[in-house]
């Protein structure tokens, strides 16, 4: 289903969607402790603990954190010019990837097993994606892509978002 006039509320679900997830991913946890990546200006760190991993890589004047808390899943996020990247994997045979590059912040998230949630944020612009239960969320220079079980995404600079549930395929 198109939607022309959902911008507004699309963004304040989909950053208010977002926003619980990641709050529920700090607030929760694992029996295990989550494997933890951290760059900032110019530095890189890679960590594998069982079958997951993360790794985090930052140019001057940028950072980047990664978190899988799964044990069995990927986050990867990289930062140049000034960007701010963020990746939190919360499942098994996920991943979650983030890029942000000339003061661009992305918020990449995943909630539900065999998701992938990519975020490209670029401009001074946020990108923020969300793949739940096997969903795939894109979000980046291309607008937003939502498929598969659950997705979300939004792009702030170029004003694009979706929502993908089952049948419910909400985008603009």
């Amino acid at each position: 289903m198109r939607i022309n006039n959902f911008g507004t509320r699309t963004a304040a679900l989909v950053i208010g969607g977002t926003s619980l997830a990641w709050l529920i991913g700090l607030g929760g946890g694992t029996a295990g402790a989550a494997t933890s990546c951290n760059a900032a200006n110019g530095h890189q760190i890679e960590r594998i603990v069982g079958s997951g991993g993360c790794g985090a890589k930052a140019g001057a004047g940028s950072q980047a954190h990664a978190d899988e808390s799964s044990g069995a899943g990927t986050a990867i996020a990289v930062a140049d010019k000034g960007g701010n990247a963020n990746a939190r994997n919360m499942q098994p045979g996920s991943t979650a990837l983030a890029g942000a590059t000339t003061r661009g912040t992305s918020y990449s998230v995943t909630t539900g097993p065999g998701a992938l949630a990519v975020a490209q944020a670029r401009n001074g612009g946020t990108t923020i994606s969300v793949g739940g239960w096997g969903g795939q969320a894109v979000s980046g220079p291309a607008g937003a892509v939502c498929q598969g079980g659950f997705a979300t995404a939004y792009d702030s600079t170029t004003g694009k978002a979706c929502l993908r549930s089952g049948s419910i395929d909400l985008h603009n």
